[in-house]
């Protein structure tokens, strides 16, 4: 199965951030709709300030905030069991954008 065949869970450690299903690909990101989960309250701001550096082209910006996210152990875990640990997310809440 493809990547675009499965739908993805976000968790860092053992939070559930919410799931993400693939709907397209835009070059080296997989576009997905995002749920919100349990634990997204939690962890929401991170995301937010990681986006907002990203749009803005602040890598610098985008690297801090995102390293920290990965430090906390962030994972995709699909409905097959397949598991990415360290991806590249980005979501506004609605909408995400990830790379395995």
């Amino acid at each position: 199965m493809s990547v675009l065949d499965k739908v993805w869970h976000l968790y860092i450690g053992q939070s559930w951030l919410g799931t993400l299903t693939p709907v397209n690909v835009d070059g080296d990101w997989v576009v997905a709709e995002f749920a919100q989960g349990d634990a997204w309250g939690n962890f929401a701001p991170w995301f937010v300030n990681s986006a907002k550096a990203f749009e803005e082209g602040d890598d610098e910006g985008w690297q801090l905030v995102y390293g920290q996210l990965s430090a906390m152990g962030i994972a995709l875990v699909a409905d097959d069991g397949e598991t990415v640990e360290g991806p590249t997310v980005i979501t506004n809440g609605d909408t995400a954008w990830f790379a395995v």
